[in-house]
């Protein structure tokens, strides 16, 4: 039985990365924590990792990233899997999305079902910056970089960065208390960036929330070029990797499904996301 196109692909992401991480400068958590009031990253500590718990952190030197995010808002997902009328056993993945009112960042934290691999993703407006970090069995491997919201592709359920342009239905309605419109989405996947699969055509619907700021609040501090971006793609029938599906079906060319959908919303409760989360 074959793993859906969109997990083979994160989960590929993932194994890329932390390959030769243990070639690589490791810090553990606990060295992490001890970088709270030090914005710039990566650690420059001690080497004092236990053993099977490392996080490497790679990327362009000239970006600066926090250690620390605290959200106010956490949307709670899943995602289930079918090949034709069966349900693929521990084939999805849990997610979180957070987001900020008093700042422009946000975050999403995918963890599969069946392998136990991790993708976690910060986007961070006020510095400009964006990590990505995947990891497995306690080690994990990131890369940050200048935010480019053309191509920042947050790894997520349905590979949004890969779909054409999103056509609205019209259709609306509410989830968990948020008003959504709906968008159809075609993907004939004839990309280059796409990797040749049996699963040749996607089609998509996908639930959005219908103002941006409802659920990401810090978007009204967003710097203006930013906005006009976002704007400018939202009006192009592109869908800008800033706030995410509240529900999406995903139909793929050879019968496999994939739903993800939205079991809790919660406002206003504030926490501290460490990015060593992910291997602890």
């Amino acid at each position: 039985m074959c793993i859906p196109c969109v997990q083979a692909q994160w989960l590929k992401k993932a194994g890329d990365r932390i390959k030769s991480v243990t070639q690589q400068k490791t810090v553990s958590p606990d060295e992490a924590a001890m970088e709270e009031e030090d914005a710039a990253y990566p650690f420059s500590g001690k080497k004092e990792a236990k053993p099977m718990k490392a996080l490497t952190i790679g990327g362009d030197d000239r970006v600066s990233i926090d250690s620390n995010y605290v959200f106010d808002v956490a949307v709670y997902q899943e995602t289930e899997a079918f090949q034709g009328n069966q349900r693929v056993v521990n084939g999805g993945e849990e997610i979180v999305i957070y987001y900020s009112s008093e700042k422009p960042q946000f975050s999403i934290q995918l963890n599969s079902k069946s392998t136990g691999a991790r993708y976690h993703f910060y986007a961070d407006f006020e510095k400009e910056s964006q990590l990505s970090i995947t990891a497995i069995h306690n080690i994990g491997s990131g890369e940050k970089q200048q935010l480019d919201l053309e191509t920042m592709e947050p790894v997520y359920p349905g590979e949004v960065g890969y779909l054409t342009q999103l056509t609205r239905t019209g259709a609306k309605k509410v989830i968990a208390g948020i008003a959504c419109e709906e968008y159809v989405a075609h993907n004939s996947r004839k990309d280059a960036k796409v990797t040749a699969s049996s699963n040749a055509k996607v089609t998509a619907y996908v639930w959005i929330p219908m103002k941006l700021h409802t659920l990401f609040q810090g978007y009204g501090l967003v710097a203006e070029k930013y906005k006009k971006q976002i704007e400018h793609m939202l009006t192009q029938g592109f869908y800008p990797a800033v706030v995410f599906p509240l529900e999406m079906y995903m139909q793929y060319g050879n019968g496999d499904r994939v739903y993800t959908y939205t079991t809790d919303i919660v406002v206003g409760e504030k926490r501290k996301v460490n990015i060593a989360d992910i291997i602890k």
